[in-house]
């Protein structure tokens, strides 16, 4: 005799197996790299293999960092602080 089987809501599910596979970034490997790219196509242009895809991708990935170390927060900080100044300006106008 077999005993009694349990349905499956009473059942209970195994927890998902959580798998991190870590992944080094060198940054300054793949900087050095890209400079060495550039100045070698400057000096050999006729042995260049990269597209014009490739040039603009790396040209895009210089400029997106440039724009990142400029610094644009003081004028994020400005914009932030005059919304705050009219928000509390409507505030004590409509309170009043």
């Amino acid at each position: 005799m077999q005993p009694p089987k349990i349905p499956s809501f009473f059942k209970s599910k195994k927890p998902n197996r959580f798998y991190y596979e870590p992944r080094y970034y060198n940054e300054r490997k793949e900087k050095m790299e890209e400079r060495y790219n550039r100045v070698s196509r400057e000096l050999n242009p006729e042995n260049s293999q990269r597209t014009d895809t490739d040039v603009f991708r790396s040209s895009l990935r210089e400029q997106w960092g440039a724009s990142n170390q400029r610094g644009n927060s003081s004028a994020v900080n400005k914009r932030v602080l005059f919304y705050i100044v009219l928000l509390v300006g409507l505030a004590y106008y409509f309170l009043r």
